[in-house]
């Protein structure tokens, strides 16, 4: 058996699950691109003959911790698109979203003036996620196509992968090793849980990490990204929470008011029915705004921070 590699000693432990460290590893060491894919795609190794990284970034201090997207964009033997993403937090609309990238990448396909239906290539939105995307179908890894209520296929250029490290105890006894591997290894918390991890390519990904992590520019960026990360949700949960405090409290107030002026029982009924209303669409309004105050972004990219529904949407719209 190999002898495991040396833990290092000297800086701290950062995720695979950190959405930048994900990014910067599989972007810059290709070996262990190669074995994740192989396994995401059930794929020998030595058929993975050519990748392109089709966003590759910049390390520095341009970049922009808070707001940056950090999917990773593959081109795979000159056939195949791969969408990989990390979701550490649960997305309401992730579907829908998944959808919309996923379609985008057809769309560019047909931009060219010589294109051919024919010419068409797969894409296939990978999704990493530290949650169960379907609490009622929980899987360790799910593949979704494009299929008729019978099973026949109706295309396979577009598909969709999701594999939950929360269920890695859950997967069946034949599930790919290496796949489960590369599960245990995004779900390590320390450089002695991802270094008892006997897999090439996971060794690739971990002498990458430990070139990353001590580069003290490198590991700052993955610090300000952590905080960031960190900083957003504790800013939406204090919106969520002052925008619900505030719906509530003026729509009692608005429906004793009205309940009141009428002097009827349907009458306080419907003040306090239309009193939420109103409440509601005031906290939302004032959560929107809150958003947009504090992590700087427009009406557009705080509505959707907020996975709106599309009548909040059009109320905020209105109002602002």
């Amino acid at each position: 058996m190999k002898e495991p590699a040396q833990v290092p000693q000297v800086f701290d432990y950062c995720a695979l699950t950190n959405d930048l460290l994900f990014h910067m590893v599989f972007s810059q060491n290709m070996k262990a691109l190669r074995s994740l894919l192989s396994a995401l795609l059930s794929m020998p190794e030595e058929n993975i003959e050519s990748i392109d990284v089709l966003n590759p970034m910049q390390y520095n201090s341009s970049i922009d911790t808070k707001v940056t997207v950090l999917d990773l964009k593959l081109h795979v033997n000159d056939g195949e698109y791969i969408l990989i993403e990390l979701q550490v937090r649960r997305f309401e609309n992730w579907t829908n979203r998944t959808l919309v990238y996923a379609c985008r990448q057809i769309d560019e396909q047909s931009r060219g003036s010589q294109f051919q239906y024919e010419e068409l290539q797969p894409v296939v939105q990978i999704a990493i996620m530290d949650h169960t995307l379907f609490p009622d179908h929980k899987r360790f890894y799910a593949k979704y196509e494009l299929r008729d209520m019978e099973g026949r296929l109706y295309s396979d250029k577009l598909s969709f992968y999701v594999l939950d490290l929360t269920a890695v105890n859950e997967q069946s006894g034949d599930q790919n090793q290496s796949l489960l591997q590369w599960a245990n290894a995004f779900r390590a918390q320390t450089w002695s849980e991802i270094n008892r991890i006997e897999n090439n390519g996971v060794r690739e990904a971990m002498k990458t990490m430990e070139v990353i992590m001590s580069t003290p520019s490198e590991r700052q960026l993955l610090w300000d990204r952590r905080m960031a990360q960190l900083d957003y949700e504790n800013q939406m949960s204090t919106a969520r929470k002052e925008g619900l405090a505030a719906g509530r409290a003026e729509g009692r107030a608005e429906g004793r008011a009205e309940g009141r002026a009428e002097g009827r029982a349907e009458g306080r009924a419907e003040g306090r029915a239309e009193g939420r209303a109103e409440g509601r669409a005031d906290a939302t309004l004032a959560h929107v705004r809150n958003i947009m105050t504090m992590l700087n972004l427009t009406r557009e990219q705080a509505m959707d921070a907020l996975n709106l529904s599309p009548e909040d949407r059009r109320a905020v719209t209105e109002k602002l």
